[in-house]
């Protein structure tokens, strides 16, 4: 084949490409209110599995992702002995060399205008290597093989603080640079540094369960943040760390703020939360379940299937009927930045997972964690909480293994859809009921319709019918769920003494997000509110004015 026809063929595979793309991700996402914030675990970085699922990401949720974790991997030796083999950065090349190719115009095509891949990696690197920590180097035949070691993690630990992973005359030595160069050499402008996540559980090396581990692992996190906030000043880098424990883990050792570094240390607090539950709430004889709802025992199958109780564990993981309130979830994480001024991530969350699923971890298809996860971080960005990324794990569930990219999980699916509106709307605030359809329960006329509350016009009105019961309505359907943080009314001449405002929870049934019996027209500004719903509705139960029915110009909804 001739150069210039080889050439032309390339364009064609190249253009061919592109098309695809454009189609799954613009003619998906061009529509829908993008979350610059999202992020998606595309696994094993090497485009030929990861661009599909990529691809299929943006087709089901219509948001384009602008992260993804790569690792770092702890289950080799940080460096051979006696050898110039650095396997930690050998790794480390490998996943920024894929990820660079990820980014090419062949595949995705996230590339800057100076041809630099624009997906940001969020480099997850432990604190201490399998070998070490679970004595892996000793023979087969050693009753210690494979057993984890407090003294040997520590060990090692105390070892990345001192320095000695930083380098050496022969560079053997040399760790920590030589991770962050690769993804330089790459072309990544901007990284964010994830240093030994989850060590408030007792599955990694670097594990934080003892007060000697705990000293460990601080020293060890300030001097990794140390050398990478310094390799980024003196290479024009952006290295941001990120300190992520669990936030859906029962912990009962130390607590999490223990192992917590240190402002000066820290840029983002970015802990990891997952919906399969661990701990279902086990009644008084322990011979059933707590239904937080009904306050009843059920079985564990009927526990599972109401969604209340499974956010209960959610917010507090170590819950049970006698500690309500504790554990070290969402809520606690969301609280712990805010205090400290710090910005907040989910470094990863997903929902099901294959095992615990099939002994009472959740739904298969679970369309209620991702909700729950648009309701608690739209009211805390309301309360001044700023979200850095949210990063999705499509976590395989069921016999099948599939995950939410596949048809199998349409309820996961379309809940991970809504997150992404819900937390574009909550980043951009704007009024989420104009234009949109509203229903009331009577109506004067056609001129003071129910369609008037939502046209943007304070010259227009809705009417309740005149001489109507007292107890007149009209709700606003936002197409979607929400979370709801704020709802301005402005009334018309009849305005309402007492009324409520709610949130349909099912068909017949309607929550009050706020109520007043001291109304008294003109603008109501209500703030503050903490709910989410599709369809909200004012209920008006007593008239402030001698006038035989209710007026109001505009309904304005807020998240």
């Amino acid at each position: 084949m001739s150069r210039g026809l080889a050439l032309k063929e390339r364009t064609l595979r190249v253009a061919a490409r592109l098309l695809a793309l454009w189609m799954s991700m613009g003619a998906a996402a061009a529509h829908a209110q993008q979350f610059d914030k999202l992020g998606f675990f595309v696994g094993e970085a090497t485009p030929a599995t990861a661009a599909p699922a990529y691809r299929a990401f943006v087709s089901k949720v219509q948001q384009i992702p602008n992260s993804t974790n790569v690792f770092v991997d702890y289950r080799e030796p940080i460096w051979s002995a006696g050898t110039y083999d650095p396997k930690w950065r050998n790794n480390a090349a490998w996943a920024a060399g894929n990820l660079a190719e990820l980014c090419a115009v062949e595949y995705l095509n996230r590339l800057d205008a100076d041809g630099r891949p624009t997906l940001i990696p969020i480099v997850s690197v432990g604190l201490t290597d399998d070998p070490t920590a679970y004595q892996l180097n000793l023979p087969a035949d050693d009753p210690n093989r494979g057993k984890y070691s407090e003294a040997a993690a520590v060990a090692m630990m105390n070892a990345v603080a001192a320095g000695k992973y930083d380098a050496d005359g022969t560079d053997r030595h040399r760790v920590w640079p030589a991770i962050l160069e690769v993804f330089k050499n790459q072309g990544f402008r901007k990284i964010y540094l994830r240093i030994g996540w989850e060590q408030n559980g007792n599955w990694y090396g670097w594990q934080v369960r003892s007060e000697a581990t705990r000293s460990a692992y601080i020293a060890a996190w300030r001097h990794v943040a140390n050398l990478a906030h310094a390799y980024a000043k003196a290479n024009g880098m952006v290295i941001e760390t990120m300190w992520s424990p669990s936030a859906s883990y029962a912990n009962y050792g130390l607590s999490e703020e223990s192992s917590y570094p240190g402002d000066a240390y820290v840029d983002i607090v970015a802990p990891t939360h997952y919906s399969p539950i661990w701990n279902p709430t086990r009644s008084r004889d322990k011979t059933a379940y707590h239904d937080w709802t009904s306050g009843q025992n059920v079985t564990l199958a009927d526990w599972l299937a109401n969604a209340a109780n499974r956010r209960v564990i959610w917010d507090y993981p170590a819950a049970d009927y006698w500690n309500p309130t504790r554990g070290w979830g969402l809520p606690a994480a969301i609280e712990f930045a805010l205090a400290r001024s710090k910005r907040f991530a989910l470094s990863e969350t997903g929902t099901g997972s294959f095992g615990v699923t099939r002994s009472g971890g959740g739904p298969i298809d679970e369309g209620d964690y991702p909700i729950y996860l648009g309701e608690r971080l739209a009211a805390a960005v309301a309360r001044g909480l700023e979200l850095e990324l949210v990063e999705i794990w499509p976590q395989a569930s069921g016999a099948d293994r599939l995950t939410f990219l596949s048809d199998e999980r349409p309820l996961e699916a379309a809940g991970w859809k809504n997150f992404g509106t819900m937390m574009a709307a909550a980043q951009s605030p704007r009024n989420l009921a104009k234009g949109r359809k509203a229903y009331p329960s009577s109506t004067e006329s056609s001129t003071y319709s129910a369609a008037k509350v939502t046209d943007s016009n304070t010259s227009t009105s809705w009417h309740s019918a005149p001489g109507a019961a007292d107890k007149q309505w009209i709700y606003v359907d936002l197409g979607q769920r929400y979370s709801i943080s704020r709802v301005r009314l402005i009334w018309d001449t009849a305005y309402a003494s007492e009324y409520t405002i709610q949130t349909q929870v099912s068909t017949n049934t309607w929550a009050n997000l706020y109520k007043t019996t001291a109304g008294d027209g003109g603008v109501d500004d209500v703030r503050g509110l903490t709910g989410t719903g599709r369809f909200i509705r004012v209920f008006a139960t007593k008239r402030g004015t001698t006038a035989r029915n209710y007026g109001i110009k505009e309904i304005e909804i807020y998240p």
